[in-house]
């Protein structure tokens, strides 16, 4: 974000305290989004109650819970709808998750997930951190301005290495592709659409994987440079709590959201995941902050409670 449209963001923020029916939009959680794009959602949304206790994820966007199960005979653990986030909870923030098959078009920069509070738009995490700082909510406040600096440097490192690793992985590794990510990226669209939209996205993320040198680059040497990341993260956290002690801060939502969900999706090979639990107190890191800001807050049905424990099973 370029510095004229930060401020203007601000000072917009600024104006209106954080309201009770802020949404946070991003694909069909269970039929459509890719690995990359729920670690970006879980990294930015879910809170401590970020639901209404009537409403439920669907196709269509939230409907009340009674309606949906009464009209479709859809099993609840597959929808997934209890689901809590870091950054936004961190803060204390209420927000309300919307599913949507567009919601990648809906966006302003074209990427998930993306607020709807009040009357802004706003979209990805940096942008997002400093819309809800403006409103008076910050996790680094305690932070020193070296401390901040280096905060700064690891979130770029996280963005340069395990995103784009993530992109990598859904985009140009052959099997992935044909097996995991054009069958969910076009789910919701007919044919030949999904096709088309499938082929497309995968020809701007192969143009920015060759313009960022990474196209040349074999699956190993990828799963190489994940491995040298979280080494830096592994060093960084050391046997803190959090990479800044006692507090969590943006950088630790934003490391929960890519190695939570790189932990806890399952790909063509278990290679990636691997290098993560290569590292006890990453794991342990993203145990402690699932039980702190996941666990224990709302009731959940007995195969939610399943999926949660096949889910554990991973981090161990």
């Amino acid at each position: 974000m370029s510095l004229v449209a930060e401020a203007f963001v601000t000072q917009l923020a600024a104006a209106e305290p954080w309201p009770e029916n802020a949404a946070l939009y991003q694909q069909l959680k269970e039929e459509q989004i890719l690995l990359s794009d729920n670690a970006s959602s879980l990294a930015v949304q879910q809170g401590r109650k970020p639901w209404r206790s009537d409403t439920i994820c669907t196709p269509n966007g939230l409907v009340p819970d009674t309606f949906y199960m009464r009209s479709q005979n859809e099993n609840k653990s597959s929808l997934d709808h209890w689901t809590k986030a870091a950054f936004l909870q961190m803060c204390n923030l209420p927000i309300r998750v919307v599913c949507r098959a567009n919601a990648e078009y809906m966006s302003p920069s074209g990427k998930v997930p993306f607020i709807h509070v009040g009357n802004q738009v706003v979209s990805e995490l940096g942008p997002i951190v400093q819309f809800v700082k403006a409103k008076g909510h910050s996790l680094s406040d305690g932070l020193d301005e070296v401390q901040k600096a280096e905060m700064k440097a690891y979130m770029e490192l996280v963005n340069n290495m395990l995103l784009t690793a993530e992109l990598y992985l859904q985009w140009c590794d052959d099997v992935t592709v044909e097996e995991i990510t054009h069958p969910r990226y076009g789910s919701p669209y007919p044919w030949p659409l999904n096709r088309i939209l499938s082929y497309q996205k995968q020809w701007e993320v192969r143009r920015k994987m060759k313009a960022i040198g990474w196209a040349g680059k074999t699956l190993q040497q990828v799963l190489e440079d994940v491995d040298q990341c979280c080494q830096a993260l592994s060093q960084r956290l050391g046997t803190q709590p959090y990479f800044f002690n006692k507090q969590p801060t943006e950088l630790d939502a934003l490391v929960f959201g890519h190695l939570f969900t790189i932990l806890t999706t399952q790909l063509t090979t278990d290679e990636l995941s691997e290098k993560v639990k290569h590292y006890s107190n990453l794991t342990a890191f993203c145990r402690r902050i699932e039980q702190q800001y996941f666990e224990g807050n709302d009731k959940e049905s007995s195969s939610t409670a399943a999926a949660r424990s096949a889910k554990k099973s991973l981090l161990k």
